[in-house]
């Protein structure tokens, strides 16, 4: 997931937490409407571990993550998680930059959540001052996006879906281009639960 994981999971939802907001309320509230017939089959099937992260780009890609974690594994719906990542930029980044997201979950077999297009993050982002928690772990929230080396651990509030999410496993792959050519391609398992 490289820093396309800062980008996404991390920058975005602090920057432009309305967006966010919304896509995390789509994705939760699908998980919730596909898995519904699998409840039953919860404790059966669900085994608890450690998050993984893997790239699935290349290694030359520009986007280079060094570590992520994800806090509390499982991640509990809702609740608060805590991203920690560090990471590397080779080049910069500049507007337009591409993100396709998808979302699995698995039971018996994988099940397809979501598939999510956003044709320019750039212009989601705000045109105003960073949120001081960006400032102060010295990540920009604007593009383009400089070369260096970035850390940090952020906190971020899931929201309360209106349907219980079953335990399960779920794979997030997150691919993050620029006019076609890849940045970066990075994908996360981790376990998800109701809290």
């Amino acid at each position: 997931m490289k820093i396309s994981a800062c980008l996404l999971v991390v920058i975005l939802p602090v920057c432009c937490y309305g967006h966010w907001k919304e896509l995390l309320d789509e994705t939760l509230t699908t998980l919730a409407e596909r898995l519904e017939d699998a409840q039953m089959i919860d404790d059966i099937l669900y085994k608890q571990g450690k998050s993984t992260f893997e790239n699935c780009g290349s290694s030359s890609d520009p986007i280079d993550l060094v570590s992520l974690s994800v806090q509390p594994d499982p991640i509990k719906v809702p609740g608060n998680i805590t991203v920690s990542f560090s990471g590397k930029l080779s080049t910069d980044i500049t507007a337009p930059i591409a993100v396709s997201i998808v979302v699995e979950a698995q039971f018996v077999f994988w099940i397809h959540v979501l598939s999510k297009e956003i044709p320019d993050v750039c212009s989601m982002l705000p045109s105003g001052s960073c949120p001081p928690v960006l400032v102060k772990a010295g990540i920009p929230c604007h593009c383009p996006f400089k070369a260096g080396s970035y850390s940090s651990s952020l906190t971020i509030a899931l929201p309360a879906v209106k349907k219980h999410i079953p335990s399960t496993t779920v794979w997030i792959q997150v691919k993050l281009t620029h006019n076609d050519k890849e940045l970066g391609c990075y994908s996360l398992t981790t376990g998800i639960t109701s809290g």
